[in-house]
């Protein structure tokens, strides 16, 4: 009996570092000579240095705030003049909505995101798709995507989260993507939009005068998801 013919195919060493490691193909690309040495020519990409950061003061991103203080400070400039305004105009009463009298089902429509706050994330946004584009091979990008997934925060937790999670991955995940993770974790779980994600903001010292008056005490989210979901994982053995 024949032995059976193997349908099996070599994948393409170009195509295997272009599209496993990198962000694909993309016109120009010399094939012949990814392919004589795959390893190397990502391998370059990871010697560039700063390959990894976006900086505000890149022409190309003129609309970005330097750092997440900026966009607080921002944010709380914004609130100021929506307070002031509303001080300042007169109380009127609004005709009753057709929306309005739709009962209970229509009140949990959640609030439209403030200008401001969809501003920053859009802008944050179109930097990190220009950075992608302009990545060749996008060896460093994927990396930034993974550590970014692996550290992921919720746009949808609040407008502050939303407004500084690209700032986050600015200066918690880009800085450190070719370094220690020890030093990434630091400045992830530092960072404003990760404590106020995972609720860190709520933490006071129950032992403190107003723990005891508010009868509140710490938040352990931020603690139990560095050890469940950013290093150790769940059923590891601690208590």
């Amino acid at each position: 009996m024949a032995a059976p013919v193997s349908n099996s195919v070599r994948p393409d060493p170009a195509l295997v570092a272009l599209h496993r490691f990198g962000l694909g193909a993309r016109p120009g690309d010399d094939f012949g000579k990814i392919a004589a040495d795959p390893r190397s020519y990502l391998k370059a990409e990871l010697k560039q240095q700063d390959i990894a950061l976006i900086s505000p003061d890149d022409p190309r991103n003129a609309g970005l705030l330097d750092s997440t203080a900026a966009i607080q400070a921002s944010m709380a400039a914004a609130l100021e003049r929506k307070a002031a305004r509303s001080e300042k105009a007169p109380a009127v009463m609004q005709p009753m909505a057709a929306d309005d009298l739709a009962g209970p089902a229509n009140a949990k429509a959640k609030p439209a995101v403030p200008r401001l706050e969809a501003d920053i994330y859009r802008d944050e946004a179109q930097a990190r798709f220009d950075k992608a584009l302009a990545a060749a091979p996008g060896f460093v990008e994927r990396l930034v995507g993974f550590w970014s997934n692996h550290f992921c925060v919720s746009i949808a937790k609040a407008p502050v989260v939303r407004a500084s999670a690209g700032a986050f991955e600015r200066e918690a995940i880009r800085p450190f993507v070719l370094g220690r993770f020890a030093d990434m974790l630091l400045a992830v779980e530092h960072h404003p939009a990760m404590l106020f994600y995972l609720d860190n903001q709520q933490s006071i010292g129950p032992d403190s005068r107003a723990g005891k008056r508010r009868g509140r005490g710490l938040n352990e989210n931020l603690a139990r998801e560095i050890l469940e979901l950013h290093t150790l994982g769940v059923g590891s053995g601690y208590a």
